[in-house]
Parts: C-alpha cells; sequence; structure tokens
C-alpha cells in the first residue's frame, strides 16, 4: 500500500525538482553588468541593461520575459516589460542585453545640460519550465550616472 502511494507520487515529485532550490538561488541568478541611459535633444531616449542571467535549476527553461521599474533620484520615472524567448539549458549561464524606449522633455539642440543622477533599477527576468512553471528571477542595481540633454517629463494637469 505505502509502496503505491509512493510510486504514485513519483511523477509530481520529478516535475518539482527542476524547481526546487535552495532558498536563495532564484536571488542569486542576476546580476546587472551594465546600465545605461541615453536621450536625444528631440526627448527620445532609451534604458539599455546587460543582465548575466544563470539557470540554477537541473531542468532546461526558456527565458520567457524582463520586467524593471526606473527610479532617478528616489523616485520612480518609467515602468516596462518585455517579452523574450531564449532556450536557457540546466545550469547555464546566459548574457542578456534588452532595451526600453523612454522619453523626456524636448531640449534645443543648442541647451546641452549634463547633470549627475542616481540611477535605481530593479525588477525580474522569467523563466519558464516546461512551457507552464513560471520563476521570477530578481535583479537589483543601484548607480550615479552623468546623462546629457536629459530632463524628467512635466506632467500637465487636465
Amino acid at each position: 500500500m505505502h509502496r503505491r502511494l509512493f510510486l504514485s507520487l513519483v511523477p509530481g515529485l520529478v516535475g518539482c525538482a527542476g524547481v526546487s532550490l535552495r532558498s536563495d538561488a532564484l536571488d542569486d541568478a542576476v546580476r546587472v553588468r551594465d546600465v545605461t541611459l541615453v536621450f536625444t535633444p528631440k526627448g527620445e531616449g532609451s534604458l539599455t541593461l546587460v543582465l548575466d542571467v544563470d539557470n540554477p535549476s537541473a531542468w532546461d527553461a526558456t527565458l520567457s520575459g524582463v520586467d524593471y521599474t526606473l527610479r532617478l533620484d528616489g523616485r520612480r520615472y518609467a515602468v516596462g516589460t518585455r517579452g523574450e524567448a531564449l532556450a536557457l539549458a540546466a545550469r547555464a549561464h546566459q548574457s542578456l542585453t534588452v532595451s526600453f524606449p523612454l522619453v523626456c522633455e524636448p531640449q534645443g539642440s543648442s541647451l546641452e545640460r549634463t547633470r549627475s543622477w542616481r540611477v535605481a533599477v530593479d525588477g525580474a527576468v522569467a523563466l519558464t519550465f516546461a512551457g507552464h512553471t513560471v520563476r521570477r528571477l530578481p535583479f537589483r542595481d543601484q548607480r550615479d550616472l552623468r546623462l546629457a540633454r536629459f530632463q524628467p517629463l512635466q506632467l500637465k494637469p487636465e
């Protein structure tokens, strides 16, 4: 009787094995290697992140997306998400570069302001196992960046 019960549970246990990890394995799986913010005088810009991603599990996965929150001098400036479809083998490492569009107040080409900002970015990389189990691998980074041609958007009241 006990043997039948155990054998009936084995397939379920095997399915969970790929994502049953030490408690901090997912917290350490993504590292931010580089953060770049670039803006044009027309107010167009981009946030580019270079992430080092590890698959800490014993099972192949698909890197299925990235989300982020960008803070400048402690104030939330932008949030975004981007879908991906990148295979990541068990215990493998992958470098991932993702860019997100941003906007700021347009400035004339004659105005060339450069200022240092405290830039903080946090978010998560989504790993999908067996097509349906999704695990979020968090990341966080903070650094001072000098930004040229950047003035935060001034929202107009309605």
